[in-house]
Formats: C-alpha cells, sequence, structure tokens
C-alpha cells in the first residue's frame, strides 16, 4: 500500500557526540558496532554480582528523570529541580561496575553501556542516559525487522517510524530521517518515556529498562 512502506539504511552511521547542557555529562565514545542478538558479555563475579541502581536511575511511576529516549540526550531534565549536576557523574550502581547491559521486553536487543571515561572504567549516571540514546539510534536492518513474527507488531513499529520521523520541524528534516529508516527506538512503539531501570536475576551488570 503506497506510503506504509518502511526504510532501511544501507550502513551503521556514526552516531554523533551527544550534546550535554552541562558540562558534567560524559562526551561520547565513539561510533558503536552492534552485539548479534542473543549475543551475551561473560556475568560479573565476586562483589559486582549484587549491585544497587542510583535512586536517580531506579524504576519509578514517577522517575527522577525526565526523559524521551528517542530525542538527545540533552534534553533530559530531573523532576527536582534542586537535584545537583553533578549526580550525572556519580556511579550508576553501587558498588560501580565497569560496564551493563539493558534489557526490555519491547526491544530484542540487549543495551550496552561502557564508561565514557576509560582512565576511570565505571559506568556513570551520565554514561546511562547517553548509552541509551546512542543504542537506539541503531538502525534496523531487514533480516531483523523480518524476525517479528507478529504482523501488529510489525505494522506498530512501522506507524511508530513515521510518526517518529513526521513530528520532526521541518519538512527537510522529516525527509532526511524517513530516508534513514528504522531505527532500534521503533521498536518501543511510541513508548519512549525512561521510567527507570530495575534489577534482574542474572546479577548487578544486567538491568531491566522500563519505558512508557
Amino acid at each position: 500500500m503506497p506510503g506504509k512502506h518502511v526504510r532501511f539504511a544501507d550502513s551503521i552511521p556514526e552516531t554523533p557526540s551527544p550534546t550535554w547542557t552541562i558540562s558534567s555529562l560524559p562526551s561520547s565514545t565513539g561510533p558503536i558496532t552492534p552485539l548479534p542478538v542473543g549475543y551475551a558479555l561473560p556475568p560479573m563475579q565476586g562483589p559486582f554480582a549484587v549491585c544497587r541502581i542510583n535512586t536517580i536511575l531506579a524504576a519509578s511511576m514517577t522517575p527522577q528523570v525526565i526523559y524521551d529516549v528517542s530525542l538527545l540526550p540533552s534534553t533530559v531534565v530531573p523532576r527536582d529541580p534542586k537535584v545537583p549536576d553533578y549526580v550525572l557523574s556519580e556511579p550508576a550502581t553501587e558498588p560501580p561496575v565497569p560496564y551493563m547491559e539493558l534489557v526490555s521486553s519491547r526491544i530484542p536487543w540487549k543495551i550496552i553501556i561502557q564508561p565514557s571515561n576509560r582512565e576511570v572504567p565505571i559506568v556513570t549516571v551520565g554514561d546511562v542516559i547517553a548509552g541509551i540514546y546512542r543504542n537506539l539510534r541503531l538502525p534496523v536492518s531487514p533480516a531483523e525487522f523480518s524476525l517479528v513474527q507478529s504482523e501488529g507488531q510489525r505494522t506498530r513499529i512501522s506507524d511508530a517510524y513515521r510518526r517518529r520521523c513526521k513530528r520532526l520541524p521541518t519538512a527537510e528534516d522529516i525527509a532526511r530521517d524517513l530516508k534513514k529508516g528504522l531505527k532500534r527506538v521503533d521498536f518501543l512503539e511510541g513508548s519512549n518515556i525512561f521510567s527507570g531501570l530495575s534489577a534482574t536475576k542474572e546479577g548487578g551488570h544486567v538491568w531491566q529498562l522500563h519505558t512508557s
């Protein structure tokens, strides 16, 4: 049916560095090489097996940060304006971890969060926010889209792709993003509001990502 087709990117572009509005947020760690579906990093042992999430990232009906994960990380704001900027440089977990994996029932990929500061290899709150955006901006291949078996889900993903593009401010911007094709964020089917992270049974490096 005309107007109902989706596009796919020919290659994986470099993801842009987030334009943060405050200096305490991390800079880009460079282009992301997507991991295949089902790939797993080795489990953590010892002190990393049990962790607590930083309260600023904790899952809640009223999460402490307001963030649409389809938008640049520079758009994130704390629900409480009194929250200091340096919170973004705090470890994302206690004890700190050298990497995190985020899983979601809405997407088939794990979101891998790595430290932006190679000299201090711990994941910060800012790394999590930036990493979610960068991972979800990765393109979806036709082969990956074909793994979606439900016609209804394929339709919802395609609709989310078109809505995401058409909310851009100019016709040129809309045409550009439509041409870039499906992104992983479109698998959220429009449920793009960050609702926090909760623990899983897999240990302190794996966290459940909630969106609404």
